[in-house]
């Protein structure tokens, strides 16, 4: 599916973001596809459950690991205008 965005869009990967709030989908599927991934706490998956797949020896539990965390998806507003 991403590679369909990618060649209709011509989106760069390595500059993009995929945010979302469930670890087992949002997150997985943009780890899958090689982009840095943010999850919001505000959603479905929480910040204890991620702690939990990095302490993890499976390598499957790690791509559930997001690269980067906010309370909320409001966090990202003023990062928008840089």
């Amino acid at each position: 599916m991403f590679d369909c965005i990618v060649e209709r869009f011509g989106i760069d990967p390595s500059r993009t973001l995929m945010v979302g709030d469930r670890l087992e989908t949002d997150i997985l599927f943009g780890k899958n596809c090689g982009l840095s991934t943010i999850l919001t706490l505000t959603g479905v998956s929480r910040l204890e459950e991620a702690l939990a797949y990095m302490a993890s020896d499976s390598a499957a539990a790690k791509d559930m690991v997001p690269d980067y965390y906010v309370s909320s998806i409001a966090d990202l507003i003023p990062g928008l205008d840089e």
